[in-house]
């Protein structure tokens, strides 16, 4: 507890990765203790080779679920709580200003999802809540600084595959003698 009253202090922000700490058995970040001494908090993966998927929106529910039975209370955290960690929490701990929210003057970056999927049935009520407890694999549309990423799913950029082949081959030599 004393450590995280000295991060709130100093504005030590942290990157929680949820998925790599259960993966690894590295414990329960209490993160409600840490917003609740004004320390900055976003998410954070660290990539397939830890947390299994790179999916920021599977790690924002499990950050959400995992706040809840660490403390064994539903109302710790709240989707909306996680979401302000995923978003304007994690500009915080990178120091930025300029993203995080959509407002005047930020970067134009914008994720949307398609909520007519059968994960979302019945859960439309509250939107923001559909979007963290009901398990969706990726983002419809993303806009980064106004420029389109993904495109009815997928990336725009670049190709996948010739990535994919090339990370799995240098994987692959790392596990040879």
């Amino acid at each position: 507890m004393a450590t995280i009253f000295k991060f709130g202090k100093t504005d030590t922000g942290v990157a929680h990765c949820p998925c790599s700490n259960m993966r690894l058995g590295s414990g329960i970040v209490p993160i409600r203790k840490m917003l609740n001494h004004n320390v900055p908090v976003g998410l954070g993966g660290d990539g397939s080779a830890s947390n299994d998927a790179g999916n920021m929106l599977q790690s924002a529910r499990t950050a959400f679920l995992l706040a809840r039975v660490g403390s064994c209370d539903a109302l710790v955290m709240l989707a909306r709580d996680i979401l302000k960690v995923a978003t304007v929490g994690g500009a915080k701990v990178l120091g930025r200003d300029d993203i995080g929210k959509p407002a005047p003057g930020m970067s134009a970056d914008l994720g949307t999802i398609n909520l007519d999927r059968p994960q979302f049935a019945g859960a439309l009520q509250d939107t923001v809540a559909a979007v963290i407890f009901c398990q969706t694999n990726h983002v419809d549309y993303s806009f980064i600084n106004g420029k389109k990423f993904v495109d009815q799913g997928r990336l725009t950029t670049l190709k996948i595959e010739p990535l994919v082949k090339k990370a799995n081959q240098l994987s692959q030599q790392l596990c040879e003698p």
